[in-house]
């Protein structure tokens, strides 16, 4: 039989293995998990709408169809010929500031043309885009900047291009855009945005685009943390039994 020291530094060993490898890990993992919770709270606590600036936003006077005279999809090809390929889910009616459109869309690119007189119509000029951003907001238009490109990381990604950036009169630093061929309002753009949007980058680990799910730095990080709480749950469960054993040992 073994010596009562040898059997107590046996039963040590485990738990002294696990204890030193919770010690590491939740020094790695804490920072994130610090970001994670910090960040999740910060989501949980502002409304999203608040987020998203929809509160600064206001429906624009709308045309309707009795005070319009539109010409057909059919009419419009017989004075393009090149739209004759496109789909029909690709033609979209719609208003740009006070005139009817149809919007081609081909490939990556846009087309507009004037749906009463099958006019192709070139982009906004600096004066719709202010006029279209004072129909659409709460807040008054103080200065527009024509943009063909946006870098990485942008407040503006993944939304028509080129496009009209209007700063809006306020205290939030509101940026209005709006794409130069549709006349939509793509995005609007306030310092809270800005901020859930990198403790967003933050919480998925992913600083640059900003919507990837399904990196393995957050997938390491996420295992890594449940390393971590699985280690130590097992350290208090041991640590009792230890107890136990000892409290029960003459």
């Amino acid at each position: 039989m073994l010596p009562r020291s040898d059997i107590t530094r046996g039963t040590c060993l485990k738990p002294s293995l696990i204890r030193k490898t919770h010690r590491w890990l939740g020094l790695i993992a804490a920072l994130q998990l610090l970001i994670w919770t910090a960040s999740g709270l910060f989501f949980s606590i502002v409304p999203i709408n608040d987020v998203r600036g929809t509160h600064l936003l206001q429906a624009p006077p709308a045309l309707r169809l009795d005070h319009v005279r539109l010409i057909s999809p059919s009419s419009l090809v017989s004075k393009h010929q090149e739209l004759a390929v496109v789909g029909l889910g690709k033609v979209e009616l719609q208003q740009r500031l006070y005139t009817p459109v149809y919007i081609v869309k081909q490939a990556d690119k846009l087309s507009v043309y004037h749906a009463e007189t099958a006019e192709k119509l070139s982009p906004l000029t600096e004066t719709e885009a202010l006029s279209i951003a004072a129909n659409s907001t709460r807040l008054p238009p103080l200065s527009a900047t024509w943009v063909t490109e946006v870098s990485q990381g942008s407040e503006y990604r993944n939304s028509e291009l080129p496009a009209w950036k209007i700063e809006l009169k306020g205290i939030d630093e509101t940026n209005l855009w709006v794409g130069a061929n549709t006349g939509k309002v793509s995005a609007i753009r306030t310092n809270t945005w800005r901020l859930y949007d990198f403790l967003w980058s933050l919480h998925i680990m992913d600083y640059v685009d900003r919507d990837n799910f399904n990196s393995w730095l957050l997938r390491a990080f996420a295992l890594l943390g449940v390393i971590t709480v699985g280690s130590g749950l097992a350290l208090f469960f041991i640590s009792a039994k230890q107890r136990k054993r000892g409290s029960t040992q003459p």
